[in-house]
């Protein structure tokens, strides 16, 4: 009886591609309307890779040739960039960020606030 081998090295190259893409946003950011928190970029990123095609490769020279391969493509890259970005937002609107002071649930705090109206003389 053959006993299976578990694969040691397949990496999607497309996950690096979109959490690099995902950091130059959040570098870019300059108006808070993201958290920078591992957890709104993984929600993020895995948003966005279920809309794109994985990329997979199995050796150290098929992830660097890959990698590339994406980089180079500057229509894939216009299509990470957009798919990032709705990833991002679509986040930033329902965020699970575990952090009390982030930016996006302090914003939906403040929102959810109301004002109480003062009692008429009536």
């Amino acid at each position: 009886m053959e006993t299976r081998k578990p694969l040691r090295r397949l990496e999607n190259q497309m996950e690096r591609a979109v959490l690099e893409a995902i950091n130059e946003m959040l570098l870019l950011e300059s108006q808070q309307r993201y958290c920078f928190c591992e957890r709104f970029c993984h929600d993020a990123a895995a948003l966005a890779l279920n809309n794109l095609q994985p990329r997979y490769a199995t050796s150290f020279h098929g992830s660097l040739h890959t990698l590339e391969a994406i980089q180079a493509d500057q229509e894939l890259q216009r299509l990470i960039r957009l798919e990032v970005v709705k990833a991002m937002e679509k986040v930033a609107a329902n965020p699970l960020c575990p952090e009390p002071d982030c930016p996006l649930l302090l914003v939906q705090t403040a929102d959810a606030t109301e004002l109480e109206l003062a009692p008429s003389d009536n």
